[in-house]
């Protein structure tokens, strides 16, 4: 039987909401062995919240997808709810991240969903699925996904290369990290070339593609395995 856990944040509905992505970040709302929904207030703590759309995304950390969702900007679809077969002595990765065109922003959280158990009396315990942390938002441009929506980056998960299609040229690639930081930069790659990414640590990145004038041709979220 699904056990359900109130949403505390939900009293957010009568206070004062903060505009900052730093205070958007991921709660489980309900949860039992095989069954999670998570919630996240980006709906009252972001300007324009109901412009959000949100992209799930929750893998193993061997790179595996447990569940992918999109959902749009209002209050119910802050929350993200599937089934899964995730062992409890195992942990998964919880992406989520949230473009908001009318604020001009996009907010990125990443955190581990873990099985916990809690002591209710001596000897008895209570387990469901939480977040390791709370930890908020990295904020960043808009630019992060706009520009040419037919640029694909491909596998991921990606273990040694990644190729880039699109209708373009030549083209420049820089990729960075989730906390912005640049970790590798290729000139002249044309569609489906084969980049080089086996030297990265585990996780998620971002590649920024530009035309041979250095215009922005969009920018796509990878998770390396």
């Amino acid at each position: 039987m699904k056990k359900f856990h109130a949403v505390l944040l939900l009293l957010l509905l009568s206070s004062t909401a903060y505009p900052q992505c730093a205070f958007v970040d991921i709660v489980v709302s309900s949860s039992d062995t095989s069954y999670v929904q998570l919630y996240h207030p980006g709906f009252f703590n972001m300007p324009s919240g109901f412009a959000n759309m949100d992209a799930w995304e929750v893998t193993t950390f061997a790179g595996d997808i447990v569940h992918e969702a999109t959902a749009g900007g209002s209050f119910a679809d802050s929350f993200m709810l599937f089934d899964h077969t995730v062992p409890i002595t195992d942990s998964t990765e919880v992406t989520l991240v949230i473009t908001n065109d009318s604020s001009g922003i996009i907010c990125t959280i990443i955190d581990t969903l873990y099985w916990q158990e809690t002591e209710v009396i001596p000897g008895t315990f209570i387990g469901n699925w939480a977040i390791l942390g709370s930890n908020g938002g990295l904020q960043t441009g808009l630019a992060d996904r706009t520009a040419s929506s037919n640029i694909n980056v491909f596998p991921s998960p990606a273990a040694d290369h990644v190729r880039i299609t699109g209708t373009f040229g030549s083209c420049a690639l820089s990729i960075s990290d989730v906390n912005g930081a640049l970790v590798a930069t290729h000139a002249n790659v044309s569609a489906n070339d084969r980049v080089d990414v086996s030297f990265l640590p585990t996780g998620v990145y971002f590649i920024r593609i530009a035309d041979e004038s250095n215009s922005l041709s969009g920018i796509r979220k990878f998770l390396k395995l």
